[in-house]
């Protein structure tokens, strides 16, 4: 039997009033329903998550390895991993025990929201999309503003945002300490049961790690010259990597992504559109409207697209890069016509053809990993 199993508790009420007559007392019916509290269901022998790595194509490629490891000290272990996992599942880390750190980053959507915001305890819809997590080994800076530096640094703040999980984290360790299943959990993954804050990030980061992303349709026609495209891929692919697009300048390498933050012309002023991005924390003018360069990975399972998730499928995106980006006056360079010199340049205007946008949509999803939406190992034990 497995160590952990779903267990139910029944709960009774007991009305002893003195003197209590037919007249007086309770109508009788049916006793309403307990509510049914789970512990994890985890197999005999944790996941392998320890052995989880990335292909070596990965682990030497140069521009990767000036960003893996970045930001965060921690060794995946296996025990260590499958706390995480019931962590990052688990409803009772937020204050009213209805949100987990996966109901907004769902893993059938790799691990991000299929609504414009996420929806916390507050029962308001939040401002900002909920990216996608994988591959975080490569991202040392994190949120959309890039505000937070290391995982272990980022994990817990969803989980005391008065708007998210809005958990008292003074609180936390106390709680989960109660349970009958996180004690034992602590103790396989340290060594000893206590509960600690340290240990809860610790735990969250290991998981977290572990979800990498390199199983595509794309990685499988980079070991076959992309045999395995359609036509409409192929030129896809074509339209992507080629010199006007300038795709690849924002999105590049394997992981398709970049550590920097840009502005790309979704509006002439983001502050007044209601969300200035780093230009909220700095005041500059020249970051109003910077946020966080995303991964392009597994991008035709994440939609809404952009950090307000504006945008519901990727065909508007490829038609607002092609035509519609907007004049701003520190627009990134590489949205010029030219592509080099001083940002605020006029936008370029691409006026790709029907082909072309429709190819970029498919190529797009090939980058489109099911492993990781499917893997036991990182679905909810509950």
């Amino acid at each position: 039997m497995p160590r952990y199993r779903l267990v139910s508790t029944l709960a009774c009420s007991l009305f002893l009033m003195a003197g209590c007559t037919r007249e007086n007392a309770l109508p009788e019916g049916p006793e309403p329903a307990p509510p049914a509290y789970s512990s994890p269901d985890l197999p005999d022998a944790p996941f392998g998550y320890a052995e989880m790595d990335f292909p070596e194509s990965w682990l030497n490629d140069p521009a990767l390895a000036l960003f893996g490891g970045f930001g965060s000290d921690v060794d995946i272990t296996n025990e260590g991993a499958t706390l995480g996992r019931v962590l990052f599942h688990d409803t009772r880390l937020s204050a009213d025990n209805s949100v987990s750190c996966g109901t907004c980053h769902k893993p059938a959507h790799a691990f991000a929201e299929p609504e414009a915001g996420s929806t916390g305890i507050s029962g308001s819809p939040l401002h900002r999309n909920t990216p996608g997590l994988f591959n975080l080994r490569y991202q040392r800076r994190l949120f959309w503003d890039l505000r937070t530096v290391g995982l272990q640094n980022q994990v817990l703040q969803p989980v005391g945002h008065p708007d998210e999980m809005g958990m008292d984290l003074g609180l936390l360790t106390e709680k989960l300490a109660a349970t009958s299943y996180y004690p034992p959990l602590f103790e396989d993954a340290f060594g000893d049961p206590e509960v600690t804050l340290d240990r809860i990030a610790d735990a969250l980061v290991q998981f977290l790690r572990s979800i990498r992303s390199y199983q595509s349709r794309y990685d499988a026609g980079l070991a076959q010259d992309f045999a395995n495209f359609t036509a409409s891929e192929m030129l896809g692919k074509e339209v992507f990597f080629r010199g006007d697009t300038r795709c690849n300048q924002c999105h590049s390498g394997l992981n398709f992504f970049s550590t920097q933050a840009f502005i790309n012309g979704l509006e002439l002023d983001y502050a007044a559109a209601g969300d200035g991005g780093i230009g909220d924390l700095t005041g500059l003018p020249q970051d109003d409207g910077r946020f966080k360069t995303v991964s392009l990975r597994n991008v035709g399972l994440t939609a809404p697209y952009m950090h307000d998730g504006r945008f519901s499928d990727l065909r508007a995106v490829v038609d607002f890069y092609s035509d519609n980006i907007v004049q701003h006056p520190y627009l990134d360079e590489r949205f010029s016509d030219n592509g080099i010199g001083p940002p605020g340049q006029v936008p370029y205007q691409l006026a790709l053809s029907e082909a072309e946008r429709e190819g970029l949509v498919a190529f797009l999803h090939t980058l489109s990993d099911t492993v990781i939406t499917s893997h036991p190992a990182f679905s909810s034990p509950f």
